[in-house]
This record gives C-alpha cells, structure tokens and sequence, in this order.
C-alpha cells in the first residue's frame, strides 16, 4: 500500500488539475470519470491544509494530549468534518463553474504528449513485468 500513498503524493504535488483534465481528454475518458477526480484532485490538499490549520489553532489554545486522547481527537475531527463539507461543496461548485460539466468539447492550453522519459519507462515497465511473469 506505501507504494501506492507514495506514487499518489507525487502524482499530486507534481501534476496540475488543468493538465490531468487534459490527459484525461484525450485519453477519451468519459466525462463521468474525469470531473469527480479532478474534484478529488483538489480535495486531498484542500483538507490537508484544513487540518493543519485547524492544529495549529488547537496548538494555540493550549489543547493537546493533555485533555486526553479522546478529547484530543474530537477537537480535531468535529472542525474537519465540518470543513470537509464545505470544501467539497466549494471544490464541485468550483468546477461547475469552470465548466466541467459542459458537454461541449473543452479547449486546452496545455500540450499533452508521450516524450522519450514516458516511452523509457514503459518500455522498462514492460520488461519487468514479462520477467516477473515468466521467472
């Protein structure tokens, strides 16, 4: 599972929404697939940031282990989840607007193409997944 956490960190911290809606595009992915992840693609960050705000608000007031795990642990969620909703709200209202969900075809500023780095990897991919099947 690290693999993964690891592979999707990078993913997001190194891809922007317009780009990964681009790919999407022209990869031919339905529209039913590409706006929910693009929403998705936003939210992690958005709620990563919340809750370190919402920490160092509690770090401020003087609220930490001491009041207990539990008590710890409920002013920490309640703020979050409460956010959480209003987030995903503002995200989807957001690409709403942007016009996601528009069935025209949407025009892009970014140029998505397979460079040499991309057709290395596969090829190496490939490779090793011929030898892990065949050994």
């Amino acid at each position: 599972m690290m693999p993964t956490l690891f592979i999707a960190m990078s993913f997001l911290q190194t891809t922007k929404v317009s780009e990964f809606v681009a790919a999407m595009e022209k990869m031919h992915i339905t529209r039913k697939i590409t706006i929910p992840f693009a929403v998705i693609f936003r939210f992690f960050p958005t709620v990563a940031d919340e809750y370190h705000s919402i920490q160092d608000a509690m770090k401020m007031r003087g609220i930490g282990i001491s009041k207990g795990p539990i008590a710890m642990l409920e002013y920490r969620l309640v703020p979050l989840i409460a956010s959480v909703v209003q987030i995903g709200d503002e995200l989807s209202a957001a690409a709403v607007a942007r016009g996601l969900g528009v069935d025209t075809e949407r025009s892009n500023y970014c140029k998505i193409k397979i460079k040499g780095l991309d057709i290395l990897l596969m090829v190496l991919l490939t490779a090793a997944l011929i030898l892990y099947y065949l050994f």
